[in-house]
């Protein structure tokens, strides 16, 4: 055994050594994360079940955990200066999404009340019925992500509903020019709603982390046995010809 390992090219065994320590830890931090997904989304389940989560609350939080997290909190919406979600489109068609700022007591933040069709021009904007009325809202945290590809169409013009390409927050406070919270809540389905809501959860599955687990451990272990065949190989053939 140790005359075949004393025998190996060293920067290939090298290269192959690290490539397998590098497959091994991503593998472990797979299994690492779906511990993670597995821990939050319990807590999420709590959550919905007890329906005592507050916006307060996400104050004082790492936001990025309480993604896809309940909530529940009273606001008043804003029936006027309100936001049109560009090209979503809901069973083939074409339509909006509806961000509309909601006054809350701690402060205002963007609720997406969910999709409504586009009409036949462009030049024609959907006819949102928003209740002004202070309301109980419950949906679920979400935390929108700027997409440098997205080039903003939106000008600051006091125009209202304002038609945007993402959900940029920053770009959102520069026509509302009033301070928001840093997330976005995603309204839940309501039977007696004109608008649609058809959240797709942000947090991966842990059965996805443990089967990008599974992948990397075979890609290290194929690298390692493609590697000790072939040296194999090589050795026997650098045997036969000096026989």
């Amino acid at each position: 055994m140790w005359n075949f390992l004393s025998r190996l090219p060293f920067v290939a065994t090298l290269i192959t050594f690290v490539c397998v320590v590098i497959m091994f830890a991503l593998g472990n931090w797979q299994l690492q994360r779906a511990e993670q997904k597995t821990t939050r989304l319990s807590a999420i389940e709590i959550a919905t079940k007890t329906a005592k989560v507050d916006l307060q609350q996400f104050l004082y939080s790492n936001i990025d955990e309480m993604l896809d997290m309940p909530v529940n909190f009273d606001g008043t919406p804003d029936a006027v200066r309100y936001f049109l979600l560009d090209n979503k489109i809901h069973k083939g068609r074409v339509g909006y999404q509806v961000l509309v700022p909601t006054q809350t007591y701690v402060g205002t933040v963007i609720v997406n009340f969910g999709w409504v069709a586009a009409t036949n021009s462009r030049e024609i904007l959907p006819s949102v019925n928003i209740d002004v009325k202070k309301s109980r809202f419950a949906g679920v945290i979400s935390l929108p992500l700027d997409n440098a590809m997205v080039k903003e169409t939106a000008s600051v013009d006091g125009i209202w509903p304002k038609v945007i390409q993402q959900t940029d927050l920053k770009v959102i406070q520069q026509h509302y020019t009033q301070e928001i919270l840093p997330f976005v809540v995603l309204l839940n389905t309501q039977e007696s709603s004109i608008f649609i809501r058809d959240w797709q959860p942000v947090v991966m599955a842990p059965e996805k982390h443990l089967a990008y687990a599974v992948q990397w451990f075979l890609l290290a272990l194929a690298a390692l046995v493609i590697f000790v065949i072939a040296q194999r190989n090589k050795l026997k053939r650098n045997k036969s010809e000096y026989h």
